[in-house]
């Protein structure tokens, strides 16, 4: 099939004026697709000339590279099958390519799992019949002309039936065989349309790796025997070994009605068990104090003992944060219409409400009012037998029994809870408050002085200040009795971005170990906790901060790195243990199994060397919890604390377990979203500092929540203060402005009414909608309002129609991508025009194009960033960057230099230049102090990720003064999303001398915001 034929296949016969004909080429293999140009079109492209499809899809292609999910070759890219058949439908629009595969796969099983002749054959289904296919990379042939794209289920279980088919009939045993059909199953209920037949009843497992039971027999010897963690017992387990072929790479067995699979590595394991199944019993002793001498997955029985905090290890108890700070908005201006009298039954949920609801009701008609206000709605009473009707239905809705018991039925268990049964460290709560902490603290003397003669440079002002505050409370710890739950512990470092938090650490780590080895007591090793993509930060900060580096050495517990040099061989992620533990239940601390080799019987493969250096991820922390907890460190630093705000997440409860001289929590967002958070990185930093979290939201959050709306932001402040007092020295808070004498001005403008928050007023930045813009507006608030009176459950119509009036905001015809691809700069002005937002995008450029200086363009939105790349291009001829790949997922030197590479070009521009980004791309390690102008295009949920964005260009070496714009578009009658947003984001601007953080909003937040 021709590459003409195969494009006017899937975008019709008749053509497009936007064909893939006038855009890339695109070549399927069996791994993917080459998209590519010819030379001189590639070259033409590359010069920022070529048609409007070509430079959209270049575009795109790129944000691609930039996500690493393609690669750059000659005159074009490549893009895996994987790739492709995980992208959304705006993607493959883009791309033009073919739509999903429409029908299902028949297939024919012939055999026994256990033969070589065992045999599955798939065809494919349609409407039209059952027909052969062929596959090529992510795309499915019926024919030549015939073409469907996969989705990544279909790819997976086509590629696992394709690698079946090409094994030699002598690798076709029942592991083969079986594995197949657990791959095929598993594409299944991943969305493969196939008929398995009664394979679809075979309960397939394949587990994460092989454990040790050792069972003490009469004769005081020992039996060991291999568990796979599927939840067989050790007599189903011992019963079925013989099913295995020792010899074969990987293994298959029946147990009951599940079929377990091993693959070689975990084979290898059983393997070395079974063959030391029997420990002599005048060896007992050995094998306990060295079990690496018998074993590669060996049982050891430590006996180094948990933190104070850690009462054993089970299945934690939730914690219930319920409601924390909540305004309600109305985003669909419902109040200017109210509700039919049907919303009664909804709103109405105790005979109470609905007496009172009646009372309301005579009162009002008796006033000739025609709307009520009750339960967060206005319902229309003027048609009194519509309202009679609908309260006899809600009284019989409240006498129904089935009514009734389900009131009094506990709610059923989240997600969250759910996934949360797996067990974890269980802490004893810090309920009590310990008065005497904030006095020790504060009158204790002056740590010994830092010797800066053993650093590479001194400290500025603000880093002396913070590196003696954290050396003072550190020398309290070091002090105090470590057998009292209540002893000074830690901190909490809460300075602003760019004032060296890092730094600072390191210097304290340095100064510990001094201290530690002056006094002749042990030098314990130090714990650093990070995200993925800052590990490599604190590898190279631990050699610009030191001449002579004072650890034994750095270890990088991270799969990948280091993490198998101190892993257990054969032992499964510790998060995944005892999970048939009950709800009140803690484990034997025997039948713990310890991940990671620490311990004196570990001997020189231990992880907890003295003076060593060890960095991990939040992640690694929460899976080998149990090892970590078990570890005397001497300091533990939690870099981004705010990953640990949740004290109903494991990683979070394996922080506050960990056992140390001194814990330090940095964070520069400390309330990120809610006082909870503040509250639970207290607990962890330091317990009984705030009490228990009954006693925090009685005295900190209940005063907020009571108060009246007029006052609330009084009661906030308020509030604040009270707070900021109660946490005294074991917080340390300072922004870059108070501190970075060298930094110019900084000024926030926003065209919305600034009541607060140190906004500058700027009318200009906002505009009100009109023409097409405003008719798209209020069709999505009518088409609510209509769908209100008849649907019972609003909250998915509800979040869709708010999404649309987002959309809308930006641009009213966003979701018709195509129809914007401008081919010149008056067409390009034209469609921005469109807009009341981007109108005034156009007038803020313009501004900064005058003056000569750069700008960061923010938005979460990916046709929006693909739209205004190419209308900016045209209209001031740049080649504009998109960085919008997810930071979190940073994990190689290759990805993160692209970035660099991208900013630093746009930096080296004279003169004006612009610069698209997502917010969230923003997060971590990124400086643009070559742009002094940052426009929130569209506002994030959270505003401390929005204070960050803009914080890229407001770092050390800023030279000029930094504005950020803030532009709305207005509705003519109502409030608008713009509007409503602000208003929301303004309220988490929470107990500002506190915490300086502002609260984010979560989907329940908007959820309850609309009274649903």
């Amino acid at each position: 099939m021709g590459l003409a034929s195969f494009f006017r296949r899937f975008i019709g016969e008749d053509g497009d004026a936007l064909s893939t004909l006038d855009g890339f080429r695109f070549a399927a293999d069996s791994g993917g697709l080459n998209v590519f140009l010819p030379r001189e079109q590639h070259q033409v492209l590359q010069q920022g000339k070529g048609n409007a499809l070509q430079k959209v899809q270049l575009i795109a292609l790129n944000m691609l590279s930039e996500q690493a999910a393609a690669e750059a070759i000659a005159n074009g890219f490549r893009i895996d099958a994987h790739t492709v058949a995980a992208m959304d439908d705006e993607q493959a629009e883009i791309f033009r390519l073919p739509r999903r595969y429409p029908g299902s796969f028949a297939a024919t099983i012939d055999g026994r799992t256990g033969q070589s002749g065992f045999r599955v054959a798939l065809a494919a289904q349609t409407a039209d019949g059952v027909f052969p296919f062929q596959r090529k990379g992510p795309y499915l042939s019926l024919t030549s002309t015939e073409v469907y794209r996969l989705t990544p289920a279909e790819l997976y279980g086509l590629t696992a039936l394709e690698r079946h088919q090409q094994l030699a009939p002598e690798q076709r045993g029942e592991a083969a065989n079986v594995r197949l059909m657990a791959e095929l199953q598993t594409a299944a209920r991943s969305g493969m349309r196939i008929d398995l037949s009664h394979f679809d009843r075979m309960d397939v497992v394949v587990p994460e790796g092989v454990g040790v039971i050792a069972t003490r027999l009469p004769d005081g010897s020992l039996e060991l025997c291999p568990t796979l963690g599927d939840g067989s017992s050790v007599d189903q387990l011992s019963k079925r070994w013989s099913q295995l072929d020792m010899s074969a790479d990987g293994g298959v067995m029946r147990i009951d009605n599940r079929v377990v699979l091993l693959d070689e590595a975990q084979m290898s394991g059983v393997r070395n068990v079974l063959s030391n199944r029997r420990i002599p019993a005048d060896k007992v002793a050995e094998f306990i104090a060295t079990p690496t001498a018998f074993l590669d997955a060996a049982l050891v029985n430590l006996d180094m003992g948990f933190s104070l905090r850690v009462a054993g290890i089970g299945k934690p108890q939730h914690v219930d944060f319920g409601e924390l700070d909540l305004v309600r908005n109305d985003w669909f201006a419902l109040d200017r219409r109210p509700a039919a009298p049907s919303v009664i039954s909804k709103v109405v949920q105790s005979p109470e409400e609905l007496a009172r609801l009646k009372e309301l009701i005579v009162a009002a008609q008796g006033q000739g009012a025609e709307v009520v206000h009750f339960g967060g709605q206005a319902i229309d009473i003027s048609d009194v037998a519509q309202v009679t009707e609908h309260i006899e239905a809600a009284e019989a809705k409240l006498a129904d029994p089935e009514f009734q018991r389900a009131a009094t039925q506990p709610d059923a268990p989240s997600e969250n809870e759910k996934q949360g049964e797996k067990v974890a460290v269980v802490l004893k709560d810090a309920d009590a408050i310990s008065s005497g902490l904030l006095q020790k603290a504060q009158s204790a003397a002056q740590s010994q002085e830092t010797d800066w003669s053993a650093y590479s440079r001194e400290p500025f002002p603000h880093q002396r200040e913070g590196i003696e505050w954290m050396l003072k409370l550190l020398n309290v710890a070091l002090q105090d009795d470590h057998n009292d739950l209540y002893r000074v512990q830690g901190a909490l470092l809460a300075d602003d971005m760019g004032l060296g938090k890092t730094y600072m650490s390191l210097v304290a780590v340095g100064e510990y170990l001094r201290n530690q080895r002056r006094q002749q007591q042990p030098e314990k090793p130090v714990l650093v906790v990070a995200p993925l993509s800052l590990l490599e930060n604190w590898e190279d900060e631990v050699s610009k901060t030191y001449p002579a580096v004072p650890f034994r050495d750095v270890v990088v517990l991270q799969s990948g790195r280091d993490l198998n040099q101190f892993r257990v061989q054969g032992a499964e992620r510790e998060s995944a243990q005892l999970a048939a533990l009950g709800d009140d239940e803690l484990a034997d601390e025997r039948s713990i199994r310890y991940a990671l080799t620490i311990g004196p019987e570990a001997g020189a493969h231990r992880l907890d060397m003295d003076r060593r250096l060890v960095l991990t991820t939040y992640q690694t922390l929460r899976d080998y919890q149990f090892s970590l907890c078990q570890i005397d460190w001497g300091m533990v630093i939690f870099d981004e604390a705010q990953n640990i705000k949740n004290p109903n997440a494991h990683q979070t409860r394996a922080a506050k377990g960990l056992k140390a001289d001194f814990k330090l929590l940095a964070t520069g967002t400390p309330v990120e979203n809610s006082l909870g958070d503040f509250w639970c990185l207290m607990d962890t930093a330091q317990p009984g500092l705030l009490g228990g979290w009954d006693h925090f939201r009685d005295t900190w959050i209940k005063p907020i929540l009571a108060a009246d709306d007029e006052v609330r932001d009084q009661v906030r402040v308020e509030v604040g203060n009270d707070l900021r007092r109660a946490v005294g020295i074991f917080m340390l808070r300072r922004i870059k402005e108070d501190q970075l004498t060298g930094l110019p001005s900084k000024t926030i403008c926003t065209g919305l009414p600034a009541e607060s928050g140190g906004m500058r007023h700027t009318p200009q930045l906002a505009t009100m909608m009109r023409g097409a813009q405003l008719q798209a507006y209020d069709a999505v608030l009518n088409d609510y309002r209509d769908r209100r009176d008849a649907e019972e459950d609003l909250r998915g119509t509800a979040l869709a129609a708010l999404s649309s009036l987002r959309s809308i905001s930006l641009h009213p015809r966003l979701e018709a991508e195509s129809a914007l691809y401008a081919t010149s700069a008056a067409q390009a002005r034209s469609f921005m025009q469109e807009s009341g937002k981007l109108e005034v995008l156009l007038s803020v450029l313009d501004d900064i194009r005058a003056k000569g200086e750069k700008v960061i363009l923010f938005m979460e939105t990916k046709r929006l960033q693909r739209l205004l790349k190419l209308w900016l291009d045209q209209i001031y001829g740049l080649d504009i960057a998109v960085i919008n790949g997810d930071t979190k997922a940073v994990a190689t030197k290759a990805e993160t230099m692209t970035r660099k590479k991208l900013i630093t070009e746009f930096e080296a521009r004279d003169g004006f230049n612009v610069l698209i980004m997502s917010p969230v791309a923003a997060g971590v390690g990124l400086t643009v102090v070559g742009a002094n102008h940052v426009v929130h295009l569209e506002r994030h949920w959270n505003p401390a990720k929005e204070a960050q964005a803009s914080d890229r260009v407001y770092r050390i070496g800023q030279q000029k003064p930094v504005f950020i714009h803030l532009p709305a578009v207005t509705h003519p009658q109502y409030d608008s999303f713009d509007v409503h947003l602000d208003r929301l984001l303004r309220g988490k601007l929470m107990l500002k001398d506190a915490v300086v953080t502002p609260e984010a909003v979560a989907e329940k937040d908007i959820i309850q915001s609309m009274g649903l």
